[in-house]
């Protein structure tokens, strides 16, 4: 007797195995291991090219490593995923202002408003940016 191939089951551990490596990539980032916390990220990634949340983890571990091109990409990338979340905008509202360019940053953290206008950190932001300003 020919035995049955069940996909649903292979589907499952995909799925669990996103979810362990999402995991184990929190806890490298929280370690400081920043390379393998992005290579976590980017296995997951493989996985789910779709996924936001593995871009925007993975976009703030470069951004800790300093390499903020690839950051802004992943960002960017978040954002374009899921545009209704705000945490992406805030997040990559702090590249631009880390980067000295405050009208992309003002841009970004009033998005950020716009979709959650009670945020606390993007008035926050908001509040710093005016400072700047001045």
């Amino acid at each position: 007797m020919e035995e049955e191939f069940d996909f649903f089951d292979i589907e499952m551990f995909n799925v669990n195995l996103a979810i362990t490596r999402m995991s184990l990539a929190s806890i490298h980032a929280a370690e400081g291991k920043l390379d393998a916390a992005i290579e976590e990220y980017t296995h997951v990634l493989e996985f789910d090219p779709n996924l936001y949340l593995a871009y925007l983890n993975r976009g703030r571990v470069f951004w800790r490593k300093g390499e903020r091109e690839r950051a802004m990409e992943d960002m960017t990338r978040a954002i374009n995923l899921e545009p209704e979340v705000a945490i992406t905008y805030i997040c990559r509202g702090d590249l631009f202002f880390d980067r000295g360019d405050l009208g992309a940053a003002g841009k970004d953290y009033r998005k950020a408003l716009e979709l959650s206008p009670a945020n606390r950190t993007a008035m926050e932001r908001m509040e710093l940016l005016r400072r700047k300003k001045r």
